[in-house]
């Protein structure tokens, strides 16, 4: 098949992985792919060091007439049989872009913000696929009005080759980071914001700490919010606190660690850094929120917990960092088989294309 993905973004976070990800996964498998994409922005970056196609174009906003031009360039460049959009500013657009080239659309839907009453109504119509990446996501839209047969799930895909074990990884990640062999680390990766429930989860360490004189935090997330993060660890427990500021490169960190969190307070779509952990071995604790629950084996590759609720999640630090190694490894290769069974890149693709092909979709 021939596609244009169209995603003009300048950030680096979860939309612009999926994206990028679902592109490679597509070209592997021999499918043809030109990408709108803002130049100097991460997408182009990215694709021209890999050698693949990038049509340059900017969406300032919905009606922003060049990057209509950039699009119309790549579909004639590409006659594709698919226009693929992701980010909510571009879907209208796209749609209008459709209509006039007769070239179907589908619509990635990446975050459960809410939809205006227009765009919930007629998004899902008008799209010849509208795609969440959750089920829960689908539930959450179904009960404000949309039509569940409108509405395709297909979960976010992970390059499994990338995120993986490595034990001679984590032996030299321990060390740089000051973290003994008998140590339990346990990792949070995301925004340090309330939301992201990272203030109640320091809470968490604050009492489970002094239970468990082994266990040591890893905290990832941007550096401007280090500072406030500080004042929330107990006086006598600072320097069992590792923060580290946003890498490209997340293997290494967690190669490091025994275990991560994902502690989100707000609906979750769906849990990247879950999957990205459970597939380089690390066993998860995570809110049963959102998408999240959809991430995990509950049981056998991590747990689930009530959102905000610092004692549960006290209670749950402890409970791991008291467990045998041998308990937490083998939690962490079934993690890493789940994911690799479940989330791999090339499944996603081909559940994409099987999608896209299927007569029982609503069109």
């Amino acid at each position: 098949m021939n596609f244009v993905f169209v995603g003009t973004s300048l950030g680096a976070r979860g939309t612009e992985t999926h994206l990028m990800c679902l592109v490679q996964a597509l070209v592997r498998a021999g499918h043809h792919v030109v990408t709108v994409a803002r130049e100097g922005g991460y997408i182009a970056r990215e694709f021209r060091a890999q050698g693949l196609p990038v049509e340059p174009g900017v969406f300032r906003n919905a009606a922003d007439f060049r990057g209509l031009l950039s699009v119309s360039r790549a579909i004639r460049r590409t006659r594709p049989h698919w226009l693929v959009g992701s980010f909510g500013h571009e879907y209208w657009p796209l749609l209008a872009m459709g209509a006039l080239t007769g070239t179907p659309v589908a619509l990635f839907r990446h975050l459960n913000s809410r939809l205006k009453t227009m765009s919930r109504r007629l998004l899902p119509r008008w799209a010849r696929r509208f795609i969440v990446v959750s089920e829960a996501m689908r539930s959450n839209l179904v009960a404000k009005g949309v039509p569940s047969e409108r509405i395709q799930c297909l979960y976010n895909p992970l390059d499994v080759d990338y995120f993986r074990v490595d034990e001679a990884e984590r032996t030299a990640a321990r060390k740089a980071l000051g973290v003994g062999e008998q140590e339990v680390l346990v990792g949070f990766v995301g925004a340090l914001k309330l939301e992201k429930g990272a203030f109640r989860l320091a809470e968490a360490f604050n009492r489970a700490m002094p239970q468990s004189p082994h266990l040591r935090a890893l905290w990832v997330g941007e550096e401007a919010a280090h500072a406030h993060l500080r004042q929330l660890f107990s006086p006598s427990l600072q320097d069992r606190h590792i923060l580290k500021g946003w890498t490209r490169d997340m293997r290494t960190l967690y190669a490091a660690m025994d275990v991560a969190t994902m502690p989100s307070e707000w609906v979750e779509p769906f849990g990247r850094v879950s999957i990205e952990a459970q597939a380089c071995g690390v066993p998860v604790l995570a809110s049963r929120i959102g998408g999240l629950p959809e991430t995990l084996l509950e049981g056998r590759t991590g747990l689930l917990l009530p959102p905000g609720d610092v004692v549960a999640w006290s209670d749950a630090l402890v409970t791991l960092a008291r467990m045998e190694p041998a308990q937490r490894r083998s939690m962490g290769e079934a993690g890493t088989r789940f994911v690799r069974e479940r989330f791999a890149a090339e499944r996603i693709s081909r559940e994409f294309i099987s999608l896209l092909e299927s007569s029982g979709a609503q069109v």
